[in-house]
Parts: structure tokens; C-alpha cells; sequence
């Protein structure tokens, strides 16, 4: 069921979803129902037809500034920074450093030893580094979630404000489409009896009738502009939802995959560095025992291929990595494109807005 209907519900035997109320349906029990609203239409209170709504009016007119406040002044570009920031992160990780030159002339040098363990150091101390910054930004990220959560409340509250007025307005509609009838009903019987009345009473309330039509008019217009509203709330909060989930997705699900994936790497990477250095040892006893270096010699080749095999492909992880890179400049197309939702919603509601005021003024 839509918001339209949701709203319309509770006088829907009456009104319509444009705003058109079936006078044909109209009962006793209904005249009597909304008697003390029609009730302030007085005729012989000028003012009548003016502050007739006007309060629910000016309880829309505040919903809507908060409304379009809360358009202007919520800001995603944060959570959508921080996203960027973390993306500049993960594309700093290469995971073919794990698989660098040192390793080969490792093989034909042992003085080059020393250097290796240095360089494996560094990668490992700036995974570290790396890592922390992830936590970090991670941090702040959940916090804009939490914001997030925040706002559609606060939106939540406002729609449901809104409907509460909508289902107000219509209640003032109806009685003052009943007051309509009753109106038309009396003039024509004045019309049809005019030498009983003065020229200036049924001019007076010919012009009561048309004031009261403009003004049931202008009443349907902010009803429908109301439940426009509903949907432009419903449209701030999807874009709400969209960014925590993806960004709930990231720090529950792809975040400890790509830790734990580069982890593995660094271990396996670990185990290549003990495996390179037992084999070196093994070509080195090979020039004191020349009868066994061969078979020796085989032997650890043979090792480390069987534990080659137990390794997680690099080629792999590099898939992983880009699939998560994918997913986090997913989230930020989603970012941009809710961001620009939101400026084409304040412009055209800041354009529904002057029309609005342009056709009460006029």
C-alpha cells in the first residue's frame, strides 16, 4: 500500500486521492461529524475563509522548513571521503611486493641475505602502518553509519508529522465542501426568493461561496504538495539506508576477507623466505658433501614445490583485492548519484515552493 493510500485511508469513503470530496455521499451523520470544523466558516466573520486551515498550514509550513533544512544541511560527503580514503589505502597495497627481485639474487648471493630479511622488514612494517590507518578510517566510518541511523529518525519523525497534517487537511477539506453545499443550497433558495432579500445579502454571500471554492482549492493544492513530500522523505532515507548498508558491508564482510587474505600472503611469503634459505643451506653443504649434493639438492627442490602447492595463488588475492576495490568505487558511484538526488530535490522543491507562494498569492 502506498503513502497516498496509507494517508487517504481514514477518509477515503469521502475524498478521493486527488482531493475530491463526493458530495453525492455525503450523509447526516457526516455533516454532523465534521460540524465544528465547518462551524468556523462564518459569513459574518470576514476572516473566516482566511484562517480557515491556516493553522495546519503554518504546521506544514514549519515540517517543510525542517524538511528542506534537513535536505541541505545533511552532508554524506563525509562517509563518502572516508570511503575514498579507504580506497586510496587498499590500492596502496601491491601484493606483488610480496614476490620482489630480492628473492631471485637471493639464490646467487648469500651476503645479499642481510639485505633480504631488511626489505621483508619494511613490507611487513608498512602492511602494519597500513593497517592501522584501515582501523582507523574504519572507525570513523561506523560513526557515520551510526549518523546516518540518526537522520532517518529524525525523517521518520518528520514523515509521520506529515501525515498526521495531511489527514488533517482533509478532514477540512470535507467539512468545507459539506459548507460549500450548504451554501449553494441557501443561495439558490435566496436566488429563487430575491424579492425577500436585500441585493447586497446575496451578493455577500455569492462571494463568501467563491472565496470559500478558492480557498477549498488552494487547501487540495498543499495536500497534494504534502504527499508529494512523503515520497521526496522516503527518497533522503533510502539514500540513508544505501549508505550504511554499503558501508556495514564493507566493515563486517570485505574488510576481514581482505585482512585475513593479506595476512595468508604475509604468512606464505614467510614460509617462501624459510624454504629459500634451507635450500641455500642445502647448496652450500653441497660443495662439503659433493657424493650427496645432488640428491640433497633434489630433495628441497622437491620440498618446496610441494609446499608451493599449498599456497594461496597471488593471482588470487590480487582478484580479491580488486573485487573489493570494485566494491568500495560501487559505493561511491552510489554516493555521488544520491548527491546529486538531493540537489535536484532542493531545486525542484525550492521551484515547488515558489509556485506555491506565487498561487496562494495570487
Amino acid at each position: 500500500m502506498s503513502e497516498n493510500q496509507l494517508v487517504t485511508q481514514e477518509n477515503s469513503a469521502l475524498i478521493d486521492k486527488d482531493g475530491n470530496v463526493n458530495l453525492a455521499s455525503i450523509t447526516e451523520a457526516d455533516v454532523n461529524n465534521y460540524k465544528s470544523i465547518s462551524n468556523q466558516l462564518n459569513e459574518n466573520d470576514a476572516n473566516s475563509i482566511l484562517n480557515y486551515g491556516a493553522e495546519i498550514q503554518n504546521s506544514i509550513a514549519k515540517q517543510s522548513d525542517t524538511f528542506l533544512t534537513n535536505v541541505r544541511t545533511y552532508n554524506s560527503g563525509e562517509v563518502g571521503t572516508l570511503i575514498n580514503d579507504l580506497l586510496t589505502e587498499l590500492n596502496y597495497v601491491d601484493v606483488d611486493q610480496l614476490d620482489q627481485g630480492p628473492f631471485k639474487r637471493f639464490i646467487s648471493k648469500i651476503p645479499l641475505l642481510n639485505k633480504l630479511i631488511t626489505d621483508v622488514k619494511k613490507l611487513f612494517q608498512e602492511y602494519d602502518r597500513i593497517t592501522v590507518n584501515i582501523e582507523k578510517i574504519s572507525n570513523k566510518v561506523k560513526a557515520g553509519m551510526i549518523n546516518s541511523v540518526k537522520d532517518n529518525s529524525a525523517l521518520q519523525t518528520m514523515f509521520d508529522g506529515n501525515v498526521n497534517l495531511i489527514k488533517e487537511m482533509e478532514k477540512h477539506i470535507i467539512a468545507g465542501q459539506i459548507r460549500y453545499k450548504e451554501l449553494n443550497e441557501e443561495l439558490a433558495v435566496m436566488e429563487g426568493n430575491s424579492a425577500q432579500y436585500q441585493d447586497y445579502q446575496i451578493s455577500d454571500k455569492r462571494t463568501f461561496i467563491n472565496r470559500l471554492d478558492k480557498r477549498l482549492a488552494d487547501m487540495k493544492i498543499v495536500r497534494f504538495i504534502m504527499l508529494q513530500s512523503l515520497a521526496q522523505i522516503r527518497v533522503v532515507q533510502n539514500n540513508n539506508t544505501s549508505i550504511a548498508e554499503k558501508a556495514q558491508s564493507i566493515l563486517t564482510t570485505t574488510m576481514p576477507v581482505w585482512k585475513n587474505q593479506l595476512t595468508l600472503a604475509v604468512a606464505l611469503q614467510r614460509q617462501k623466505q624459510n624454504i629459500e634459505v634451507q635450500r641455500r643451506v642445502s647448496e652450500t653443504t653441497n660443495t662439503i658433501l659433493q657424493k650427496n649434493a645432488e640428491m640433497l639438492k633434489q630433495n628441497s627442490i622437491e620440498v618446496a614445490r610441494e609446499n608451493e602447492n599449498t599456497i594461496v595463488s597471488l593471482e588470487t588475492l590480487k582478484m580479491t583485492t580488486k573485487s573489493l576495490i570494485d566494491t568500495l568505487t560501487e559505493v561511491k558511484q552510489i554516493h555521488d548519484q544520491g548527491t546529486e538526488t538531493r540537489r535536484q530535490l532542493d531545486a525542484g522543491l525550492q521551484s515547488l515552493e515558489q509556485e506555491l507562494k506565487k498561487g496562494v498569492v495570487s
